[in-house]
């Protein structure tokens, strides 16, 4: 049995449905070609509004990616705490070079920044040991790349593979956390 469903507003066509599936007939009816058919101005109003939606949707979400930042925060009694964990002094260069390099494995990109947040007024001899220590995770962090991607530490690879990484990986090379 075909039931039909709707007749279309700018096709003459006419949509039937089967029990078990929809099919398309073309309808023997005539309708009018002058009160279906879009002019060339409206047609032209379409196109000028789809690309326009288009474009600023594009545009709109080239700029809606947000940086991927590593935040260490340093609160005034010394206690370290990089995104939801709690770190020790000793344990920052390990967790930096893990956060690094896993975010490199497993989507092939890395962190954008590393931020250091202090809360409260931490001692100069604490701050200064959690920036070694930063610094230390990203250096061990750029040799394990380094090793993975050419086999080599990275003194060892030549000026225009470093080249390649200071561009590709910026973190890796930053200096000023604040």
């Amino acid at each position: 049995m075909i039931l039909p469903l709707r007749r279309s507003v700018y096709h003459p066509v006419l949509y039937s449905a089967t029990a078990s599936q929809f099919t398309l007939s073309l309808s023997k009816a005539r309708t009018l070609v002058n009160s279906y058919c879009y002019s060339a101005l409206g047609r032209s109003l379409l196109i000028a509004t789809l690309l326009f939606c288009f474009f600023t949707n594009t545009i709109n979400a080239a700029d809606s990616f947000a940086e991927k930042i590593i935040t260490v925060k340093v609160n005034s009694s010394g206690i370290v705490t990089i995104g939801r964990d709690t770190v020790s002094s000793d344990d920052i260069a390990a967790y930096i070079r893990d956060r690094l390099f896993k975010s490199y494995t497993g989507t092939g990109k890395m962190y954008d920044a590393i931020k250091l947040v202090i809360d409260g007024e931490p001692q100069a001899v604490v701050m200064e040991v959690v920036q070694k220590e930063i610094a230390r995770g990203q250096k061990k962090a750029l040799n394990e790349l380094c090793i993975e991607k050419y086999k080599k530490l990275f003194e060892d690879i030549s000026p225009r593979q470093q080249d390649k990484i200071k561009k590709n990986f910026k973190v890796l090379f930053q200096e000023s956390y604040g």
